[in-house]
């Protein structure tokens, strides 16, 4: 499996988790142990998927293919606030904090997550899957490592 794959699976994961949020936010009532799973399995999936991404990235750039760097580099800065807003609010205690967190900023962080990897699908992935043959994604990701 090469790193292309890896993301793409990763991605699915991601996309579980987001439609798990996205059903907190829309519940009437906060089901508390599900939010702090999905909250706790998206930051732990994210910084070992950045740094594949990153690895793509050097491989692409090593072999003088053009993407646009810019809005690739997603990076956790972008969504840190929202974050943190929503982890404040869950230690606040408060159900109508965190309502009004989760609708405020979860949306942000389930929107944004899901423009980044729909333009990662059809942008990276696809320039990655035309350039190289199946066994030259493996051997390139090997040589990045």
């Amino acid at each position: 499996m090469n790193q292309i794959e890896i993301l793409k699976d990763e991605h699915e994961i991601i996309e579980r988790e987001l439609i798990e949020l996205d059903e907190i936010i829309e519940s009437e009532d906060i089901n508390y142990p599900n939010l702090l799973h999905v909250l706790k399995n998206l930051i732990k999936i994210w910084d070992p998927h950045e740094k594949r991404e990153e690895s793509v990235f050097k491989i692409l750039e090593k072999e003088n293919i053009k993407i646009p760097v810019e809005q690739m580099f997603f990076g956790h800065k972008k969504l840190k606030k929202h974050k943190d807003a929503i982890i404040k609010a869950i230690e606040a205690g408060s159900d109508y904090k965190l309502k009004k967190a989760l609708h405020e900023h979860g949306t942000v962080i389930s929107k944004e997550l899901r423009e980044h990897i729909n333009f990662e699908d059809e942008i990276l992935y696809t320039i990655a899957l035309e350039e190289f043959t199946p066994e030259e994604l493996v051997q390139l990701c090997k040589d990045v490592a």
